[in-house]
């Protein structure tokens, strides 16, 4: 397994792990890998865009809780069916959502 595919297997076995009603950043991602893989938060989100289709992706968020704009219809209805806390502005409310992934060990 090369560097790139065990950091892409990493990524997504956080992604999994974020509970329904939760989201996490892409910061928060990157910081928890940091040790083991560097990189940061655009990696992260390098990983979700060619990678995450079949994971929660609405659950990784920027730092200000909001997606692109692409995305934002389809994670509007997942954050209502799941009961992620939001602001009025449509965002998610991190103070009250956000989980922190585990810090990876190598």
């Amino acid at each position: 397994m090369t560097d790139r595919e065990a950091y892409v297997e990493a990524v997504l076995r956080i992604v999994e792990q974020i509970p329904r009603g939760r989201a996490t950043t892409y910061g928060a991602i990157a910081d928890a890998l940091f040790d083991e893989f560097g990189g940061g938060p655009r990696q992260v989100g390098s990983v979700m865009a060619r990678e995450g289709a079949g994971m929660p992706w609405w659950r990784v968020v920027r730092a200000d809780g909001s997606l692109p704009a692409s995305h934002g219809e389809e994670a509007r209805q997942a954050y209502l069916e799941e009961g992620t806390p939001r602001r009025v502005s449509g965002v998610v409310d991190l103070r009250e959502a956000m989980w922190l992934p585990p810090t990876m060990n190598p």
